[in-house]
């Protein structure tokens, strides 16, 4: 039987901050302002997690608030140097366990064993045959950074992947605990006991929904960017894990326009999953990139166009449906419209 445990590290940071009395936590080690400032706790959980930081007491700390966060009814504030409010606590690259009041063990013990659910990215010859592999390997580094916006490094793995591929994640992406492996998907996640395995890819035969999203042990994502047109690769991918469902991201009952970059599919889920408590179409819309916004704006033109005469024309009531769901300005509506010879009325 599966252990119910805390699968995002900021929920298990704030349980170990809650069990120490720390609601002032200043940070030490370097970081990035902007996802400091952006993620915040989550930020520093996944940091303390992957370089293995601690929490001591440092009487002499005095900080910023940068961030602040309600738990449980209590706030939490997360400091930064140069400022005069003293925290409760720190975190520092350079304490020992001994003289920690936490540890970054303390937060790991309460995230999910296995981790759970799991992103897998599979780099088998199929996919090294038929996609740009300089261009995955971008997309596996993006990746990267998405899971740390919901979960942490275990929650991202590389299947089949060998030497060369897992030697230049390495190199690239920094100080990392994602897993890279040159088993197959069908042996890494029977190991993980992932029972419900949702494959996402864009030619499958029925599209993703809510309860996937929510209840899916582990998702399997093709990264096979023109596979639509590769007759077998979808079959292909549905093998690698036997018992997996096979499903595609669509947005108002069509694939076009909808991102399909490996990192953007697993933005869409995470935040489908953690943010939007299912709704995959608002996940969706939220991650599309400009280019994909106007793709799709131009194929809704194209099809709600009607004619007068010999001259197509588009009703103004169009641009109030569309944008209700697509992140349109009139702007584009019109300018998209004119492009493609539709007469706006």
């Amino acid at each position: 039987m599966k252990i119910a445990h805390i699968e995002r590290p900021v929920i298990a940071l704030f349980e170990v901050l809650v069990n120490r009395g720390v609601y002032r936590l200043g940070f030490k080690p370097f970081y990035e302002p902007r996802k400091l400032e952006n993620l915040g706790f989550q930020y520093v959980a996944v940091e303390m997690l992957v370089n293995e930081h601690n929490i001591v007491y440092d009487p002499a700390y005095r900080g910023k608030v940068v961030k602040e966060d309600n738990y449980k009814g209590a706030i939490f504030k997360l400091l930064v140097r140069d400022g005069d409010m003293k925290s409760d606590a720190t975190i520092s690259h350079k304490s020992s366990t001994t003289k920690a009041i936490a540890t970054w063990r303390e937060v790991a013990e309460l995230l999910p064993t296995p981790p759970l659910p799991l992103f897998v990215i599979d780099i088998s010859p199929i996919s090294q045959e038929i996609a740009d592999i300089a261009s995955i390997r971008v997309q596996i580094e993006e990746s990267i950074d998405k899971i740390r916006e919901c979960l942490w490094d275990p929650h991202l793995a590389i299947t089949s992947a060998d030497k060369s591929m897992a030697e230049w994640i390495q190199s690239v992406a920094g100080k990392n605990k994602i897993i890279i492996t040159s088993s197959k998907p069908s042996e890494l996640l029977w190991s993980m006991d992932a029972d419900r395995v949702t494959i996402i890819r864009q030619d499958a035969p029925h599209p993703l929904t809510p309860n996937d999203v929510l209840s899916s042990d582990a998702f399997l994502i093709s990264g096979v960017q023109d596979s639509i047109s590769k007759p077998g690769v979808g079959r292909f991918y549905d093998n690698l894990v036997p018992w997996g469902v096979p499903r595609r991201a669509e947005l108002r009952g069509s694939i076009v326009g909808v991102p399909d970059r490996i990192n953007k599919m697993i933005e869409i889920i995470l935040k489908a999953r953690y943010k939007y408590g299912g709704d995959i179409e608002k996940a969706i819309a939220t991650s599309m990139t400009r280019k994909d916004v106007m793709t799709r704006l131009y194929s809704e033109i194209l099809k709600r166009a009607e004619k007068s005469g010999k001259e197509p024309y588009i009703d103004m009531e169009v641009y109030y449906d569309l944008v209700k769901w697509l992140p349109i300005t009139k702007e584009d509506f019109i300018n998209v419209a004119g492009r493609v010879g539709v007469k706006v009325k």
